[in-house]
């Protein structure tokens, strides 16, 4: 790794971040704005510097004599461990699920980015409470129904009808965070530069940059397409818990 591009684009996969997520976060640590395409220029070497690159290393979690100019240890792997966890302080129950206190939206744009303060290991980011309630279902129907362990899943609540009538208003949906790649298409959680929705999610194939279409199940509403340096998924739709 000779360079800081390089250097830049091996620890933000490493700690599985999007570009977008790491100008969010440099921006809400410096209390101003640093564009996602500002971050791009520097991992593809069109710019050499910047003057926010000792933020860009806080939120690398790197050194920044290592990050800048190649000098010293680089940083170590991330733990196994997702950071959702680590940040609430708690240990999870292996027979519970979590529900995430973020309502996942299925209208108009889901939850405002302010409103999400808590970072996972994947790049997503929740409400500052961070878990709402534990879920304690049998680990022998969590296996049989959802196809997962307890530890795989997290639970959402949808707001709005754009996934109606697919998804209600109220439901909770169960996402295997296994799964992040939309292929097979199919029904995620995810990131999508404005909030936390829950869409259908196909790939453009032979676009370039590779593109992702983001598709309601309500007619109403219109697909959009996205690169996928724009959006992080959460996980893929694994079930759901309906009173309608």
């Amino acid at each position: 790794m000779d360079t800081l591009a390089d250097r830049l684009k091996h620890r933000r996969k490493q700690l599985r971040l999007s570009q977008a997520a790491v100008a969010r976060a440099v921006s809400k640590l410096r209390g101003r704005t640093f564009s996602q395409q500002a971050y791009a220029a520097l991992e593809s070497g069109d710019s050499q510097t910047s003057s926010e690159i000792a933020a860009i290393a806080e939120v690398l979690q790197a050194p920044l004599a290592w990050l800048r100019d190649g000098k010293g240890a680089p940083p170590q792997t991330p733990a196994a461990e997702s950071a959702v966890d680590a940040d609430i302080g708690r240990e999870q129950d292996q027979s519970a699920i979590w529900e995430v206190d973020v309502r996942a939206g299925a209208g108009g744009g889901g939850v405002p980015a302010m409103a999400l303060v808590v970072a996972d290991g994947n790049g997503n980011t929740y409400a500052a409470e961070g878990i709402r309630d534990q879920w304690i279902i049998p680990a022998s129907i969590v296996r049989e129904m959802l196809h997962a362990a307890p530890k795989h899943i997290r639970v959402f609540e949808v707001i709005g009808d754009s996934m109606e009538p697919r998804l209600h208003e109220g439901d909770r949906v169960f996402i295997d965070v296994r799964y992040r790649v939309p292929s097979p298409e199919g029904i995620f959680a995810l990131w999508d530069g404005l909030g936390v929705v829950i869409k259908r999610v196909q790939v453009v194939r032979g676009s370039e940059p590779l593109k992702l279409r983001i598709i309601s199940a309500n007619e109403q509403y219109e697909p959009y397409e996205a690169t996928v340096e724009e959006v992080n998924i959460i996980g893929r739709y694994a079930g759901r818990f309906t009173v309608n």
